[in-house]
Formats: C-alpha cells, structure tokens, sequence
C-alpha cells in the first residue's frame, strides 16, 4: 500500500478521476444519496487529499480540511474504503494515517469531524468523543465528534 497526502494541484489527473469516481460509486450510487459532491472545498488553500492505492488502484480516501472551513477546528471527511477493500481492518488504516497526516499539518489542535451514525463505536476507537446531538444530513444520520488536542495520540 501506498500514502499520498497532496493538495489539489498536486493531484494527477488520473489521481482526481479516481477519487471522484470513487466516491460517486459509494456515496452517490451505493448509499443512494443524491447531493452535490464537489462543493468547492477540494480546491480551497490548504485543503489535502489522502489516497491509498495498490498497484495503482485506489483503495482509501479522505479529504482533510483545515480550520474554519467546515468546522473552527481541522476536520476531515469524504473518508472511503473501496469495497473490494472492506472488512480488511483497511478502514482502521485509513483513519489512523488521516489522524497522523492531520497532527503534521496542524499540531495541537482538536479534529472535529461529521461522522455517520453508525461509525460512531469505530471513531470512538481513536478518542473522538460524540459533541452533538444526532442529524441528518442528506438523508443518512450523523452526528458531530471531537478528538481534543490530537497531538497526544
């Protein structure tokens, strides 16, 4: 496996493709949610994309996003496992480098993040804690987590 942490303009074209593809297949298609994926934050300053491949297939994906732009602390979102990838233990993976890849870019500060529902026990797993009530946010129950001062994972 293989860890890229890029700004947009460091994406290859075919790096963007597959992203996006990517996750239009899951969250668009495979969760039957309508709504608009590209939403301009992708390309905003200091905005990173995470990309796990193989053999140049991509397996996992989040986007990381600094303060102020989602929420007042850094977050990240958009986190995707392909399905040939699922139930591997690849997700914990995933999430565990998104943690690593946030403390470099932003030292000492929480991560605040917009998880869905039923992922709660897994982000709990790393020290978020849930910080509102539950939500629905295109249709698929949510609810706002915290991982205060991620510096001392």
């Amino acid at each position: 496996m293989q860890t890229s942490c890029l700004k947009f303009d460091n994406l290859s074209t075919h790096q963007l493709y597959d992203l996006l593809r990517l996750r239009s297949e899951v969250f668009v298609v495979e969760q039957t949610c309508i709504y608009q994926d590209i939403d301009d934050k992708d390309t905003q300053a200091n905005v990173h994309h995470l990309l796990i491949t193989k053999d140049s297939d991509l397996f996992g994906y989040a986007r990381l996003l600094p303060a102020g732009l989602s929420y007042d602390t850094p977050s990240f979102g958009r986190v995707i496992i392909a399905k040939q990838a699922r139930g591997s233990g690849f997700g914990k993976q995933l999430i565990a480098s998104t943690i690593e890849h946030m403390q470099l870019l932003w030292p000492n500060q929480s991560i605040t993040i917009g998880a869905q529902s039923h992922l709660v026990s897994l982000y709990q797993s790393f020290g978020f804690a849930e910080s509102s009530e539950h939500y629905l946010e295109d249709g698929i129950p949510h609810v706002d987590m915290c991982l205060k001062g991620a510096s001392s994972i």
